[in-house]
């Protein structure tokens, strides 16, 4: 995961996805010095509850874990009444093959390692909301 300077994402709330513990932390913790609020979850039902606990502004999500999966939490967050059932799901996997369909729902799809300058540069582009 190669990274520079932090752009700015003061102001959102991204919620990251993954059933490896490191990959969260790296990806929270760089959101965190980008000025973002990074919550984690370990599995896609924790992260349900997340985004039902919290206003997210976007979730980056890993296809490929164990029982549910990141199709999984799209399908569920879309058919959510929560205030967060609309926020952008980007994709993460080791596995160029996973890389979904534009038409699948999801914003963006990043290759793991997640190139870190990508994916603020991405998120830069968010609207923030007013809390």
């Amino acid at each position: 995961m190669k990274h520079s300077l932090p752009r700015s994402l003061h102001g959102l709330t991204v919620l990251v996805v993954d059933d490896h513990r490191d990959t969260v932390e790296v990806l929270q913790e760089y959101l965190t010095a980008c000025g973002a609020r990074g919550i984690g979850a370990g599995s896609a039902k924790a992260a349900l509850a997340m985004a039902e606990n919290y206003v997210i502004d976007a979730a980056v999500v890993d296809l490929r874990m164990p029982r549910e999966d990141g199709w999984w939490f799209l399908r569920q967050l879309r058919t959510s009444e929560t205030a967060s059932a609309h926020a952008p799901v980007y994709a993460i996997s080791g596995e160029r093959h996973d890389q979904p369909d534009p038409a699948s729902g999801f914003a963006h799809f990043f290759f793991k390692p997640v190139d870190l300058d990508e994916l603020a540069a991405t998120l830069a582009l968010l609207p923030r909301r007013t809390r």
